[in-house]
């Protein structure tokens, strides 16, 4: 079994920039200080977790920045402890369901749902966490089934930014994001790994929406329709 990657801590960054390329906070603010890098910098500089108060609060916790940092540091894990040493709320998401939506993603009558004119949004926040054992399997969905998805040209997911505490400060705007994450995109349906993305994607898309859950056992029409299959 080969031996795996030791966790590196903020000391160990040394600023090559390759988190700003999937972080949400950098895209919104486009300021070094509001990135995974200039908190780690900082951090180097001995600046305390109320110095950096503002941007640790707008983060979003999607740990896209993790799947690209070259020194495997735990960039979401230090932005969290600050959190916690500012005691800033945390974020009132739901743990994964079982089945999970990847598990979801799997079965074979959901896959068969799933087509060219449908935009897939993967839950972010836990692809990232096991993005080693599922990126694979989410390209492959995207080349079975032709579907587009919330994959950005480095296979990370394009976070919507929903549920996160940030959005509950009124530090992330959720809504520009999920503009951002669908311009340009042609699609007549929109199936979601999270529930709570469904109010804001049909929002801003004008398309219908559901959720994976929707997919087991159900016949879903690309105009919104649905019976038992």
């Amino acid at each position: 079994m080969p031996e795996l990657l030791s966790i590196s801590s903020y000391v160990d960054c040394h600023g090559c920039s390759l988190c700003l390329l999937p972080c949400p906070m950098w895209r919104a603010h486009r300021d070094i200080m509001f990135s995974p890098q200039g908190i780690a910098k900082a951090m180097q500089s001995e600046a305390s977790a109320e110095d950096l108060r503002e941007s640790v609060s707008s983060c979003i916790m999607c740990g896209a920045c993790d799947t690209v940092c070259p020194e495997n540091i735990d960039l979401i894990g230090m932005i969290a402890q600050m959190w916690s040493e500012i005691a800033l709320p945390k974020a009132m998401l739901e743990p994964e369901v079982a089945p999970s939506p990847f598990v979801m993603s799997c079965d074979a009558s959901v896959q068969a749902q799933i087509g060219k004119d449908d935009l897939y949004v993967i839950d972010a926040a836990p692809f990232h966490v096991h993005y080693a054992e599922r990126v694979t399997h989410y390209d492959d969905l995207r080349k079975n089934t032709g579907c587009s998805m919330n994959l950005d040209l480095n296979r990370v997911a394009i976070p919507t930014g929903t549920g996160s505490a940030a959005e509950a400060l009124e530090k992330f705007d959720v809504k520009k994001q999920v503009q951002w994450l669908v311009q340009g995109r042609d699609f007549k349906r929109v199936i979601v790994e999270n529930r709570a993305d469904m109010d804001v994607l049909r929002e801003i898309t004008g398309k219908p929406v559901f959720c994976i859950s929707e997919l087991l056992g159900v016949v879903v029409g690309s105009r919104g329709e649905h019976a038992a299959s």
